[in-house]
C-alpha cells in the first residue's frame, strides 16, 4: 500500500489531470487543492511550483494514453491498416488534445515554455513519425527515396496534434468528421503513390 504522502501526491496529480482534461489548461493551486481534497500548502509540499506539477501531470497523462498507439499488423491489407491506424491514432489525438492546448497556451500567452513537457511532446512526435514509417513504409517501398520520405512526412503532418486541434476546435468538426477528414488526406496521399486503398472488408460503423 502506498504511504500517505504518496497517496496525497497522486491525488494532486489526478486532480490537476482531470482539470486540464475538463478545459482548465493551467489550473490554479487553489483549484487543484479543492479537487484533490488537500490544502493549498500541501500542493507546494509535494511540488516546488505549479510548473513542476504541470510537467508531472503532462507526463502521466501522455503515458496513460499510450495504449492507443498499437500499430496495425503487417498481415493486414492496406485498407485494413488504414482503418486501424486511423481509429487508434485519432483516438490518441483526441485523448491528448488538452495537453496540446495547454502547451499552445503557454507559447501564445507569452509564458515560459515548460522544457520538460516540450521534450516529451517532441519525443512523442518523433515516435509517431517512426510508427508511420513502420505502418506504411513497406507499402511505399517502390517509390524513389525522396518521394517516399515526402509522402511519409505528409502523413505525419496529417496526424500532427495541431492538425487535430485545428479540425476539432478551430473548424468545430465532430470526432467523426475530423477522423474522416484525416482519413481522406491519408488515402489521397497513398493513392498518389498508386496504391489501392479501398480493397478489403467494409469498415465497421463509427460514432461520435
Amino acid at each position: 500500500m502506498p504511504n500517505r504522502r504518496a497517496r496525497s501526491r497522486q491525488a494532486i496529480c489526478n486532480a490537476c489531470l482531470d482539470l486540464v482534461r475538463e478545459g482548465q489548461l493551467q489550473p490554479s493551486a487553489e483549484e487543484i487543492a479543492l479537487r484533490a481534497g488537500v490544502s493549498r500548502r500541501s500542493v507546494f509540499n509535494h511540488f516546488g511550483d505549479l510548473g513542476e506539477l504541470y510537467d508531472a501531470v503532462f507526463e502521466v497523462g501522455m503515458q496513460r494514453d499510450q495504449g492507443y498507439l498499437e500499430l496495425p499488423s503487417a498481415h493486414q491489407s492496406l485498407a485494413e491498416k488504414i482503418r486501424f491506424f486511423l481509429e487508434t491514432r485519432t483516438s490518441f489525438l483526441e485523448a491528448t488534445a488538452p495537453f496540446t492546448r495547454a502547451l499552445t497556451a503557454q507559447v501564445l500567452g507569452g509564458r515560459p515554455r515548460s522544457e520538460h513537457a516540450w521534450r516529451i511532446s517532441q519525443e512523442g512526435l518523433n515516435a509517431q513519425q517512426n510508427q508511420i514509417a513502420e505502418a506504411f513504409g513497406n507499402d511505399l517501398i517502390s517509390l524513389p527515396d525522396g518521394e517516399r520520405n515526402q509522402t511519409l512526412e505528409a502523413i505525419h503532418a496529417a496526424f500532427a496534434p495541431l492538425t487535430w486541434e485545428y479540425l476539432r476546435h478551430s473548424r468545430g468538426l465532430s470526432i467523426k468528421q475530423a477522423r474522416e477528414t484525416v482519413g481522406h488526406t491519408l488515402k489521397a496521399l497513398l493513392r498518389q503513390a498508386n496504391l489501392d486503398v479501398d480493397s478489403g472488408p467494409p469498415p465497421p460503423g463509427t460514432s461520435d
